[in-house]
């Protein structure tokens, strides 16, 4: 869960999005690289979606054990 924050803050926001490091020559017209929609679902899937199967694997092994 941390690493998806940190990759979701650190990686996708900011040195993605506000440094040269990934501009790549020839595309600056495709900006952003990682469009709203998929940074939504990565969001999601990070804050909810993990969580919420962590949840339901521990309720499948409590069942089993």
């Amino acid at each position: 869960m941390i690493a998806n924050l940190f990759d979701r803050l650190f990686i996708d926001e900011w040195w993605v999005g506000h440094t040269k490091a990934w501009v790549i020559p020839g595309t600056e017209d495709m900006k952003p690289y990682i469009p709203a929609k998929t940074k939504i679902v990565k969001w999601v899937g990070s804050c909810i979606g993990y969580p919420l199967l962590a949840a339901i694997m521990s309720g499948i092994m409590q069942l089993i054990g």
